[in-house]
């Protein structure tokens, strides 16, 4: 298959499969936030999220991206089926540990993330989810390793059909912030089944291997630190409004940051189009022009969107939000932005993956979360939410900035056309009139 062909074939597939999978939010938000007028129900939701989400990355060790990148090292089938066995078994272990440390430290975990111990079922919930999300990044893994699109297109479909059919149906019963955990639980607990099922010969023909393991360590471990940190981030801007303003404040600065996600449809449709292929042309004689050029039209494509949806932000968000909801415009098209950014950057420090120093990764997100905390705190005094979200779009440019500085210039991992830059100015100039 030629390298074009491949990459229009996964752009298709995957592509419409994390459409299909992040769409649906957008397709329900009007719903939802008309039937759960509260704020703070919302600002609850966001912090489940946060939980669940750090809970996933300190257990999940970042052993699937490791996958990906053994996984190909090898042509023979057992040897395969040994590395799949072999994460499933570390992650299967890692995850247990980490729910029941959510499950057992309840209260405590919701004094430290809700400011109140009342939500301490929350975070037991939060523990189920972890569980069945991290042990599913695995189980679904050999799908695309075998690059079967169809089965994840199918499978997107029918997951986001499930999810948001529980959390309409729960919320007509009365539920409120429940009704959206309750499906999240429900709808893994269904993807763990079905892939565990169509997948299961990577998991039961395979062996334990102590070499694959400590090569998967290898790789994944030093990714863990800026996994770590990229939670840390996401989570930044809430513990901040948490704890400064209110959950009220939360609930609005999430709307904005909900509807702002159809950035993240945009990013999850090119993240899974571009990955498959970046990981599988490595052994290109031509891997770095290539890369290069590529990051280039992704980039002018990625603007080319926001500029689009910020002529029409007032048109879009009205379309989701209504009532105290509406007051999330004024952080909605910086939100929008930063998603976009980050995905560049992910781009660029895939980069490092491929040569297996991940540990760079670490110190960019160090320098993002550093930079984030301090700015954040110091704008929200002036502005509000406004200040945060502001402060996010700050960090997001110039921590591009400098990934594509070291990779470029410094690494010389990938070449990048001398124009790239000069897009980049003119995109700041019109963010900065904006």
């Amino acid at each position: 298959m030629s390298r074009l062909n491949q990459l229009i074939k996964n752009f298709f597939a995957y592509g419409t499969a994390e459409l299909i999978s992040k769409i649906a939010p957008f397709l329900c938000l009007p719903i939802i936030t008309r039937l759960m007028p509260d704020t703070e129900a919302f600002g609850v939701f966001t912090l489940f999220t946060t939980i669940t989400g750090i809970g996933v990355t300190l257990s999940l060790l970042c052993l699937n991206t490791a996958v990906f990148r053994e996984y190909f090292e090898y042509n023979n089938k057992e040897k395969q089926y040994n590395v799949t066995r072999t994460a499933l078994q570390i992650v299967f272990f890692t995850t247990l540990i980490f729910s029941l440390i959510l499950i057992i430290f309840n209260k405590n975990l919701s004094l430290m993330f809700f400011n109140d111990s009342r939500y301490n079922t929350i975070v037991i919930l939060s523990g189920v989810s972890v569980f069945f999300t991290t042990n599913n990044y695995l189980i679904e893994l050999p799908t695309r390793l075998q690059n079967h699109r169809k089965i994840l297109l199918l499978s997107k479909l029918l997951s986001s059909l499930v999810y948001y059919g529980v959390i309409l149906y729960l919320i007509y019963l009365g539920y409120t912030y429940y009704s959206i955990v309750f499906a999240s639980i429900f709808t893994g607990i269904i993807l763990f089944v079905f892939f565990g099922i169509r997948n299961k010969d990577f998991f039961l023909k395979g062996n334990f291997n102590k070499d694959i393991s400590k090569n998967l360590l290898k790789i994944g471990l030093p990714l863990l630190p800026a996994s770590i940190m990229y939670w840390l981030y996401s989570m930044i801007s809430t513990v901040i409004i948490t704890h400064f303003l209110s959950l009220s404040d939360l609930g609005v600065f999430s709307i904005g940051l909900k509807v702002a996600r159809i950035g993240n449809v945009f990013t999850a449709v090119l993240t899974a189009s571009l990955t498959h292929f970046i990981y599988s042309r490595i052994n290109d004689i031509d891997y770095k022009s290539i890369m290069g050029n590529l990051f280039e039209k992704t980039y002018l494509l990625t603007i080319s969107f926001y500029i689009i949806l910020y002529i029409f932000k007032d048109v879009i968000f009205n379309l989701f939000a209504s009532g105290d909801y509406q007051k999330g415009i004024e952080v909605f098209p910086c939100l929008l932005l930063v998603p976009l950014l980050s995905f560049l950057k992910y781009f660029l420090l895939t980069q490092f993956i491929v040569i297996k120093k991940t540990i760079f990764q670490f110190f960019f997100l160090l320098f993002d979360c550093v930079f984030l905390f301090f700015l954040s705190y110091f704008l929200l005094q002036s502005k509000g939410i406004l200040g945060v979200a502001i402060a996010n779009v700050i960090v997001s440019f110039t921590s591009l900035v400098l990934v594509m500085v070291y990779v470029d210039y410094i690494k010389r991992l990938i070449i990048l056309p001398k124009r790239t830059y000069l897009w980049l100015i003119l995109f700041v100039a019109v963010v900065i009139l904006i």
